[in-house]
């Protein structure tokens, strides 16, 4: 497999080029990308370990060699499920490939997926030709030799063809696009409260209210959006946040659970049973004695 090298993530100001593509590792298991959706069209390209992708509700899982689409406005996050998970993030405005002049390829293609009216499938076959293409990127990016730049916005007119060939999920209407930003518009607020309070004693109608919405109607177009209830997502911000405590070996399994927020440490205990498949304190255990973490599922 190609391995490529990078210094610090290059950001698009900094570069003065509409593009930035950068290497990420982690060794923490949990969440390496917080929840969140951009304008930006983005690529995940998983070079190492294991993963599973939330976009718009659907979980998915990655492992070496998997390509994850992310339309502009697909609300997204990324749990790490190994020991060392390594992934390329490859961000642009579609403006980049945008030209000012009216032809047949600016209408019937570009203006649509400039527009967020052009969809793509997340998951792509880690055995598609695009991943070859993805690497060629990937690897011209980083060489900076004379022309890359066109080079690199060659290959990004290339994937986008490959993409509406053989990943090409829905065309939206303007009308539908709209629903969609206003919805998120409204629920911003309340995920950033939420990562922000998460051990604090959270009720959905405080929530609903933030998001001018009823609970019930809040609830549902959460779930549509996350993939979760809002209860369950409260609780696995909290457990996430149980998870780097274990790792410090210095407090109680009750002590975990309060500063995790969680006010029982029984049902601490059961909910990091549910959904990690393992306990906290045999999690703990393992760690104590071989100084790392058992694989567990999140």
């Amino acid at each position: 497999m190609d391995t490529f090298t990078s210094n610090e993530k290059c950001n698009f100001s900094n570069r003065n080029f509409p593009i930035d593509i950068h290497r990420s590792e982690h060794e923490t298991l949990g969440v390496v990308i917080p929840q969140h959706w951009h304008e930006n069209f983005e690529i995940l390209y998983f070079e190492s370990g294991n993963a599973v992708i939330y976009c718009n509700s659907t979980p998915i899982k990655v492992t070496v060699g998997d390509l994850i689409i992310i339309n502009s406005n697909d609300v997204h996050s990324c749990e790490n499920t190994s020991s060392k998970l390594v992934y390329y993030v490859i961000e642009f405005d579609l403006s980049f490939i945008y030209s000012k002049e009216s032809d047949l390829c600016q209408t019937k293609y570009m203006i649509p997926l400039l527009q967020n009216r052009i969809l793509f499938k997340n998951q792509v076959d880690s055995h598609s030709v695009l991943l070859v293409e993805i690497r060629k990127l990937i690897a011209e990016y980083y060489n900076e030799e004379i022309g890359f730049e066109l080079l690199v916005k060659a290959y990004i007119y290339q994937i986008l063809v490959l993409l509406l060939r053989h990943y090409n999920k829905q065309t939206i209407s303007e009308f539908e696009k709209e629903r969609h930003r206003k919805t998120l518009n409204l629920l911003m607020p309340v995920l950033s409260y939420m990562d922000c309070h998460y051990t604090d004693k959270l009720n959905l109608k405080q929530l609903a209210a933030m998001a001018n919405m009823s609970t019930c109607y809040f609830c549902r177009i959460f779930k549509s959006f996350t993939g979760k209830a809002p209860i369950e997502y409260i609780t696995g911000l909290r457990l996430n946040k149980a998870i780097a405590l274990l790792k410090e070996n210095n407090l109680n399994i009750t002590e975990i659970a309060l500063q995790s927020g969680f006010t029982d440490s029984n049902y601490f205990s059961r909910q990091f049973k549910k959904y990690k498949t393992i306990s906290p304190s045999l999690l703990q255990k393992n760690n104590l004695q071989h100084g790392n973490f058992p694989k567990i599922n999140l």
